[in-house]
This record gives C-alpha cells, sequence and structure tokens, in this order.
C-alpha cells in the first residue's frame, strides 16, 4: 500500500517566499490575496518627481525583478499604474500609463514575453489611502506587478459543416 503524496503546493505558494524576499530588498512591497500576488513599486524614490521617468535607482531593483520573472513562465504579468488625485483625471490617467508603459519596458528588456504581459493605467481610481493628506497620495502613486497563473489561451475554430 502505497503512502498517501502530499499535495503540490498551490501556484502562489510555490511563489510568494522568494518573491517576497527579493522584492523586499529592493525596497518594494508584496501582498498575497489568494493565487495573486502583488508587488507594490512606489512612485517616489523610482521615478523623476516631474516625469514618468524611471530614476537609475528605480532602474536596478526592476531589473532584478524582471531576471527573476523572466524564467517564471508559469506567471501571467499585469503592470498597473496608479496615480494621486492631484490634477485632472486625463492627467493622473496619462501618468498611470506612462508609469506602467516605464516598468513594463524593464521588464521586457529583462527577458519577459510581451504574450504574458498586460498593462492597465488606473489613474487615481484605486487608492490605497487617504489623498486628503500628503502621506495618502504618497501611497497611492504606485505601480503594481500582479503576477497571476498564466495559462495560455486556445482558440477553438467554429465546424462550419454543422448547421
Amino acid at each position: 500500500m502505497q503512502a498517501p503524496q502530499e499535495p503540490a503546493p498551490s501556484w502562489a505558494d510555490s511563489r510568494i517566499e522568494s518573491l517576497s524576499t527579493l522584492a523586499k530588498q529592493q525596497g518594494y512591497e508584496v501582498e498575497r490575496e489568494g493565487e495573486q500576488i502583488r508587488v507594490l513599486i512606489p512612485v517616489d524614490g523610482n521615478f523623476h518627481p516631474k516625469r514618468t521617468l524611471l530614476l537609475p535607482s528605480g532602474l536596478v531593483p526592476l531589473s532584478k525583478m524582471a531576471q527573476a520573472l523572466k524564467s517564471d513562465s508559469g506567471s501571467r504579468v499585469t503592470v498597473v499604474g496608479h496615480s494621486d488625485s492631484d490634477g485632472s483625471h486625463e492627467l493622473n490617467q496619462s501618468l498611470s500609463m506612462e508609469r506602467a508603459q516605464a516598468v513594463a519596458s524593464v521588464l521586457r528588456l529583462g527577458g519577459i514575453e510581451r504574450h504574458r504581459m498586460h498593462l492597465i493605467g488606473m489613474a487615481d481610481n484605486a487608492p490605497r489611502a487617504d489623498n486628503s493628506t500628503y502621506t495618502g497620495r504618497k501611497l497611492n502613486r504606485r505601480v503594481e506587478i500582479i503576477l497571476t497563473p498564466y495559462q495560455p489561451t486556445s482558440v477553438a475554430l467554429a465546424d462550419a459543416t454543422k448547421p
């Protein structure tokens, strides 16, 4: 009689420890919700304060994250830019998307395939904190790398011979 096998760790269980260690070393936060892992990159200290360009100090940590994610073909990578509520909605939408694009560009240069990535600009639609305070606005300006299980989609072709 065979001993029962231990169940394999879930997708997120098999990744959370190493990602958390790496993210903490780079000054990022990590949150997990079910099978979703979220790496939070603050804008302050990583991006030019008046533009959407990554600072040199922000490139190295992000490049290290890209190297770690490159070999993980089982992960889908969604890059989500966020802003605070200062300024017009249109400006905040543009800022959040440009920040997401800047992070995605570094991830692509690091070897993450385009078909595994998705970009979203959230503007000020998903605040983490109160936008009426300086500290709250600072927390709301961020880019998130959201990792979920990657499952390539297959396209079923319709059978034209059936009515």
